[in-house]
């Protein structure tokens, strides 16, 4: 197939055909720099953004993958010596170089460029009037639609196909100024091309090339059924899918970074990719030498010999050789399969799974030189922050190195050493660094993540050209709703295919995702990475770490019976007591309980708070508890000097999110059993101890939060018998349930539902529309809204090692504070109504902006992204349609979410550092009046 670079010299240079092209302009300088900036002309902003094109793919790897995904198109349809391939490429690299072409609007340039060689037409076609991406692609289409048919060696049903393509080929320069992509047939129909031929042929006519009205009439009459013919012709549906979403990354990337260039200065050198192989070797080479890792490498050279049967006592040691074993044994099936792009990783709570995926990743990028970056992929932000902390220490990475993306974070920057001029010493790349993540290895959230494999959304879809070549690891997968494992199954396995991904999922309970029967040829088939993984989820240091207890577990608790609170009081009193009394090393107990919600967490903190209760102290951990709190309970679990302390943790199910603690006894209301093997990985974290229980009670129902699981519905179905559940909890056999979920899922799929896999994602997949693909796969399908409580958190708060701290906010958060008058340089809290009113300036000049018709401002959105990061700090989440929010109201500055936030205003009466928003508050007397 004829190269890209051949492709990029013989492109369509707008410089070549374009009649007078030094009158056109592309963009302006900003405001304040009219006077020493000249305007950006249109033929040297487009070949900018040819030669971002092509860094990209050169820096990416891309044009194998750009290869594949055209050949699985075509390969069924048409003969191998057909020309339509390099027509094909030919049309995905254009779309580049003409996407702008449609500037030459004299309007635009009279009214956005303010170029005075042209006057605004009062019988403009477009609307608006001064628009340019509608007919930049009929350029397009006028241009291309002509080389073919110039093409004597295409038989007419090639003509056909490409002229489709054409179409859809143009809808990325339709839409490469619109927030989201929709329906492409729909969109390109409506564009109507050859109803304006007549409108737009003064256009054609400033370029160096013609287009016949003959042949307008003869190709747009036949839409339908061009379009009709095609779609039966054509082959992989995700093959056409992933090359037009990648086209429009390619295309909405290279504008940006270009556009970012003229109007800051800046070039855009580091894409942030492991392109040195020195350094590659350097960060194996620390992954080998670090801590334990070092024995492993040495007993692996030395032909290990495996242990595990001399290993059943429960002993720290032996824990520690197990996860060597473990270690061993990937690495052994790695280096045998490291040319697979799925692989999975069963291994058991407490098993080192972030260790086990840092050694996976390293071998494969030394036996793959093609993979450059990494991307780690989590549920939750506690682990995202966890794993980073740890995937630096391990690969000793730097800040050019590494970074973590989610709502909480703020800018990382890639500045050693900061200018005077830059906005709170900041330097304003790190905007572009950030937005397209512009580090070799990244750690963000699962939402944003599948957002762009599957997104209609053009920023989210800037970063799908990064995800070539690529290792992707996905934690915590059990985490999921299992209605959507078909959909991830689907999109993983065509994604590693085609762009060449290493996909390794990881999970202490779920099976191979490749059990689900979705159809597919080939089929989907994981490697797993520790094919005899059973021998270790059985072993006594990991299956009987903890003890499942069932004695409370047949008797259903009334949440309105005060008998039934205070017998489960003393339950984990008595328990508790009977643990430290036995406990010969600490003569303590830390005791975690685990509610399904915040309400029945709040009322066992009262009823226990009035037994006599052995607690020294009582944590509440839940939704509603801010960050410095929470960050503040976990390093006070894990100091050592509050190891002789008697504490109760008392939760709900945010401590599964991997939190980092170790507690000795466990009691939880049982909800999904996954959820269950969550809590007791919180219990005797390193088998250090003696025998510790996690008892499992009935109190709230958890169909609110469960009710569409299919984990949830085949316990309430009866397939899952308190026998089996018992089973499944204490010898690790998670396959007894899924096979039973799979089973259930694979039935749903068969049947002719419109909202099964084929309905939901197929047949969008074949039409095209980006909009129902996106809906279909959502990942979470419940809204939140977010409360700011405006109170004083401290700067710092005490570390999990003695007389050390822990700063809350970054250097360069307390900057921007400073810089804002939100913050004095010694304080030790930061007020949260100052940091309101900081907020809501920003809010008011944004509107004000708006309305004078301000464009974009770069300071502008580096501020909002520093503040973003700041309010986190002090603010929860709650339900949309949960009854809190309505109750809450009358105790909010406004009545609605104006500014994106409910302002808590009268927080002292109804929520408290220490234990969250305090519900039975909202229904106080004494708070009527508000």
């Amino acid at each position: 197939m004829i190269s890209i670079h051949t492709l990029y010299k013989e492109r369509a240079a707008i410089a070549a055909l374009l009649q007078l092209n030094e009158q056109y302009w592309a963009h302006l300088p900003a405001k304040g720099e009219e006077d020493f900036k000249q305007p950006e002309k249109l033929f040297e902003h487009c070949d900018l953004v040819n030669e971002y094109f092509e860094k990209l793919c050169d820096v990416h790897g891309l044009e194998p993958v750009i290869d594949r995904l055209i050949l699985n198109l075509t390969i069924n349809s048409f003969k191998k010596e057909s020309k339509i391939n390099d027509w094909i490429k030919q049309l995905f690299v254009n779309t580049i170089a003409f996407h702008d072409f449609g500037k030459v609007n004299e309007d635009f340039q009279a009214s956005r460029m303010r170029n005075l060689i042209f006057k605004p037409n009062p019988q403009s076609p477009f609307t608006p009037a001064h628009g340019h991406s509608w007919l930049g692609a009929y350029i397009y289409v006028g241009y291309f639609l002509t080389r073919i048919e110039q093409d004597k060696e295409l038989d007419e049903s090639e003509l056909q196909y490409l002229t489709v393509l054409i179409w859809q080929f143009s809808y990325a320069i339709i839409k490469h100024h619109s927030p989201f992509l929709d329906e492409v047939k729909a969109d390109v129909h409506k564009a109507d091309f050859g109803r304006f031929y007549a409108q737009v042929q003064y256009y054609l006519q400033l370029y160096k090339f013609s287009f016949e009205q003959s042949l307008s009439a003869f190709v747009f009459d036949d839409f339908e059924s061009f379009w009709t013919e095609f779609e039966r012709r054509s082959g992989s549906s995700f093959a056409l899918f992933a090359l037009l979403k990648l086209n429009f990354s390619l295309l909405t990337a290279s504008d940006y970074l270009a556009t970012h260039e003229y109007m800051s200065g800046d070039v855009t050198h580091d894409l942030g990719v492991l392109n040195d192989r020195n350094r590659i070797e350097t960060i194996i080479q620390n992954l080998r030498q670090f801590e334990h890792n070092k024995d492993t490498f040495e007993q692996l050279k030395s032909g290990y010999v495996f242990q595990e049967k001399a290993l059943q006592e429960k002993s720290k040691a032996n824990l520690n050789k197990l996860r060597r074993e473990m270690a061993i044994e990937l690495l052994q099936t790695i280096r045998k399969f490291s040319d697979k792009r799925l692989y999975f990783i069963e291994a058991p709570t407490g098993g080192g799974k972030t260790n086990l995926s840092m050694i996976a990743l390293t071998e494969l990028l030394d036996k793959n030189p093609e993979l450059r970056k990494v991307f780690y992929v989590f549920p939750f932000t506690t682990l995202i922050t966890q794993t980073y902390k740890a995937v630096q220490a391990t690969l000793q990475l730097t800040n050019l190195e590494l970074v973590e993306l989610h709502s909480k974070a703020g800018f990382q920057s890639k500045s050693e050493a900061k200018k005077e001029d830059d906005v709170y010493g900041r330097d304003k790349k790190d905007y572009i660094d950030n937005l397209f993540a512009l580090y070799p290895i990244t750690l963000l959230s699962h939402v944003r993540f599948f957002d762009i494999l599957k997104t209609n959304s053009k920023e989210a879809n800037y970063l799908l050209h990064r995800l070539a070549n690529s290792v992707v690891i996905i934690d915590e997968i059990q985490s999921y709703n299992p209605k959507i494992w078909d959909k991830m199954l689907y999109f993983i396995s065509q994604y590693a295919e085609t762009f060449n991904i290493r996909f390794i999922l990881m999970s202490a309970t779920l099976p191979k995702l490749d059990k689900l029967d979705l159809k597919l040829r080939p089929l989907p088939v994981f490697q797993e990475l520790l094919p005899n993984a059973r021998k270790y989820l059985q072993n006594p240091n990991f299956a009987e770490r903890v003890r499942f207890n069932f004695e409370l577990y047949d008797r259903q608790l009334n949440d309105k019976d005060e008998n039934d609170w205070s017998e489960l009081a003393k339950t984990v009193i008595d328990k508790s007591k009977q643990f430290a009394e036995q406990n010969t090393l600490h003569g303590s107990v830390h005791t975690i309980i685990e509610f399904i919600y915040k309400k029945s967490a709040s009322t066992f903190k009262q009823v226990i708070g009035d037994s006599d209760c052995l607690f020294d102290e009582i944590f509440v951990l839940s939704g509603t508890i801010l960050e410095f709190r929470r960050r503040q309970i976990i390093n006070q679990l894990k100091n050592p000097a509050y190891r002789r302390k008697n504490i109760l943790l008392i939760t709900t199910q945010v401590v599964e999110a991997g939190v980092d603690i170790d507690m000795d006894l466990g009691f939880k209301n049982i909800s999904l059993l996954d959820s269950d093997e969550q809590l007791a990985g919180r219990v005797n974290r390193n088998a250090s101890k003696g025998l510790c229980e996690v008892y499992l009670f009935r109190l709230d129902d958890s169909r609110i939060l469960y009710g569409s699981d299919y984990r949830y519905k085949v316990i309430q179905e009866g397939k899952i018998s308190k026998e089996t559940a018992q089973e499944i909890l204490s010898e690790k056999r998670f396959d007894k349930l899924y096979q039973e979920v799979f089973s259930k899922i694979d039935g749903f799929n068969k049947g002719a539902y419109a909202d099964n896999f084929s309905g939901e994602i197929l047949d969008h997949l074949n039409r095209l529309n980006f909009t129902q693909i996106d809906r279909n796969f959502r990942l979470i399908d419940q809204q939140n809204e977010s409360v700011f409580v405006p109170i004083d958190i401290p700067a710092w708060v005490e570390s999990s090692e003695e007389s050390k701290s822990e700063a809350m906010f970054s250097e360069d958060d307390l900057a921007f504070l400073i810089h804002f008058g939100a913050y004095r340089v010694g304080d030790e809290f930061i007020n949260g109504e100052s940091v309101w009113k900081c907020y809501e300036r920003f809010i008011w000049q944004d509107i004000a902006n708006r309305k004078v018709g301000k464009g974009f401002d770069l300071n502008d959105r580096i501020n909002f992204k520093t503040l973003q990061s700041i309010l986190g700090k002090f603010t929860f989440s709650l339900m949309t349609h949960s009854n809190t929010i309505d109750k809450m109201k009358s105790f909010c500055l406004n009545a609605d979410t104006t500014y994106g936030y409910w302002y808590l205003s009268h927080h002292d009466k109804v929520y408290k550092t220490d234990t969250g928003l305090m519900e039975d508050a909202f229904d106080d007397s004494a708070n009527s009046f508000l």
